[in-house]
């Protein structure tokens, strides 16, 4: 048969397609590898003569290959007691007939004086991702690193899996995304800044002075606040402290928005608080830190919100301080990798939030608390903490999603109550579900319990 074509429904049982239709079909966009957003990728360590092989998935040829708990290979099994050997370990996809399976397979090798690594059997049948050679020596009671070959790299014998027609490695491809949203914000913040400074000269300025050591700031008739200069903003007062030190923004309402300059390295704690009308900020790569109450929004009202609708956050931050956008209008968030201290209430009573990403370290205390939109919400598998009662009062987040396998999950240290169900918030939480790689955990209402299940 010359052509051939699909897929289409079926009427009168007038088209069919095989479970090798399909394999075919996604083989034509997944090239075979390792995934490398999935579990350990497989990683191999050492225990005396044992090799443990991580939780990873792979393709081959449109079929994959899932494991989801560590696997240990013994050793000394393979041992010969005068010579050295290589143990091969590899993933197999085997079509025949007979088998129709992707597996695991460990072929020893011959023991010489200088043995060879032994090849996977390969195929028109059998397809072949050699994933390590283990040299196995005599007389050692311990297997080292150095004893192990990694294939994992090499696109010859096994690789990672490239994206839609072998172009990219999936997160090499996300991350020339975030390179270039980078540099369009970048290029962004450069065209603000001049547009600033030519602004200078030919439209009203209302006000200009210092906002740090080595920072100035420039406010015109439209409400756009441009500061520029180097180094730490300054730190403000509360208006509740003893010392009086208010920020010559706070409580304004002729303010609409704000661009940070290029080498600018923090925002102070309390620098836009109730800036009711501030409703976009433009950060630089410079950025990383974010002060205490630095953008929060507090009205005598819950569920009053005002100030920023939009937040990008670059990727060098570090720092973001105890209510920093607290009460403010924003429906997105993401949170970089890089983010490695947070304080809490962050975004407590962002009740338009409706999305979070979340990468960073340690998801803070009472971080999202009184969200009442929030509906989405996705942990990543850089998370590695999260803190006390994150979650009470989010009516609308029935589950969230993360990244990584059951077993990550459970290892995430939580604290008490992180989930919302916990105490005089027990009533206003809904979340129920934790949606994970290789299964979900489910919330028990009646035993107040989290139970594992795997599909």
């Amino acid at each position: 048969m010359a052509f051939s074509s699909g897929f289409f429904n079926a009427r009168g049982l007038d088209r069919t397609y095989t479970a090798e239709d399909f394999c075919n079909y996604l083989g034509s966009l997944i090239c075979n590898g390792i995934l490398d957003s999935y579990g350990d990728c497989f990683n191999a360590s050492v225990n005396g003569m044992t090799v443990t092989l991580g939780t990873g998935k792979a393709w081959l040829n449109g079929h994959y290959f899932i494991s989801d708990s560590e696997f240990v290979i013994d050793m000394k099994q393979y041992q010969d007691e005068g010579n050295p050997r290589y143990i091969s370990i590899g993933i197999v996809l085997d079509t025949s007939e007979a088998v129709r399976d992707v597996k695991l397979e460990i072929i020893p090798g011959v023991p010489a004086g200088n043995p060879s690594v032994p090849e996977i059997p390969a195929d028109g049948e059998r397809t072949v991702l050699h994933l390590y050679a283990v040299r196995v020596r005599p007389g050692v009671e311990a297997i080292t690193e150095d004893d192990i070959l990694d294939y994992r790299d090499d696109a010859a014998k096994c690789g990672y899996c490239k994206c839609i027609l072998g172009k990219c490695d999936v997160t090499v491809l996300m991350d020339k995304v975030a390179e270039l949203e980078e540099v369009i914000q970048d290029n962004n913040n450069r065209i603000e800044e001049l547009t600033g400074r030519i602004d200078e000269l030919t439209e009203d300025v209302i006000e200009t002075g210092y906002c740090g050591d080595n920072i100035e700031y420039t406010l015109f008739a439209d409400g756009r606040l441009f500061l520029r200069g180097s180094g730490d903003m300054f730190d403000y007062s509360s208006p509740t402290s003893d010392v009086q030190n208010p920020s010559p923004f706070r409580d304004r309402d002729d303010l609409t928005s704000v661009t940070v300059g290029n080498g600018i390295t923090s925002i102070g704690d309390f620098a836009f608080e109730n800036t009711v009308n501030l409703t976009r900020a433009s950060f630089p790569q410079s950025l990383q830190s974010i002060g205490n109450s630095a953008f929060m929004y507090a009205d005598n009202y819950v569920g009053i919100v005002h100030g920023l609708k939009s937040l990008r956050l670059p990727d060098g931050i570090t720092t973001i301080q105890r209510k920093a956008f607290m009460g403010t209008a924003l429906t997105e968030v993401m949170i970089p990798r890089s983010v490695t201290t947070v304080g809490d209430l962050i975004f407590a009573d962002c009740t338009d939030l409706k999305t979070v990403r979340y990468e960073g370290l340690e998801i803070g205390a009472t971080m999202f608390s009184r969200c009442d939109h929030l509906d989405s919400f996705t942990i990543a598998v850089s998370v590695e903490k999260i803190g006390t009662n994150v979650f009470p009062y989010c009516k609308s987040l029935h589950s969230i999603r993360y990244e990584g396998i059951l077993a990550q999950w459970q290892a995430i240290p939580k604290g008490s109550g992180w989930d919302g169900h916990g105490g005089m918030e027990a009533a206003q939480s809904a979340l129920e579900k934790v949606e994970c790689s290789d299964g979900y955990m489910q919330y028990d209402a009646e035993s107040h319990e989290w139970t594992e299940v795997r599909t």
